[in-house]
């Protein structure tokens, strides 16, 4: 699956959930859902495949909810949450977004 695609399935995933994809950060990336067991690591496979950790769904689902009160694409809110990842902050242009 994309990591587009990823971003919206989090009200559809298991507690504990985690997105994986590759980086930079992309919508078109291909991205992996894990539940994370008692160890809470990543298949080694996944890392020898180059998968990263994204986010925690519960994350993703707090942070579409903060730009859910604004006018956006369904991809503007995901590029939302993907900056969010990469640099540990919301993005400056959120704030030019009209509310909805």
């Amino acid at each position: 699956m994309q990591l587009l695609d990823a971003i919206f399935l989090v009200g559809q995933m298991p507690e504990q959930s985690v997105i994986y994809t590759r980086e930079p950060f992309q919508l078109s990336n291909e991205a992996k859902i894990v539940q994370f067991g008692k160890d809470d690591t990543v298949v080694r496979h996944d890392k020898e495949e180059g998968f990263v950790y994204f986010l925690e769904a519960e994350l993703v689902s707090e942070l579409l909810e903060m730009i859910a009160s604004k006018r956006s694409s369904r991809e503007t809110k995901a590029e939302f949450v993907c900056h969010y990842a990469t640099w540990d902050a919301y993005p400056a242009w959120a704030s030019d977004l009209d509310d909805a």
